[in-house]
């Protein structure tokens, strides 16, 4: 009877680790697709830093 008990448990808690693994992918997969857009959100904004600086350096150039 003690047996059957611990059974019982130990596949209860095979379970609830499927369960934590599961959530676990889940949580990196979307931690991956934040990561993913923060980056091309960051060489926008570099981007248009870059632009910003040179555009009036180019301008004075050009007028003078």
């Amino acid at each position: 009877m003690a047996t059957n008990a611990l059974e019982v448990r130990m596949a209860h808690l095979e379970g609830a680790y499927e369960q934590i693994d599961k959530r676990l992918g889940s949580i990196e997969n979307r931690m991956a697709s934040l990561e993913q857009k923060l980056d091309r959100q960051f060489l926008w904004i570099l981007g248009l830093l870059i632009v910003s600086i040179l555009l009036p350096i180019a301008s004075r150039g050009v007028a003078h």
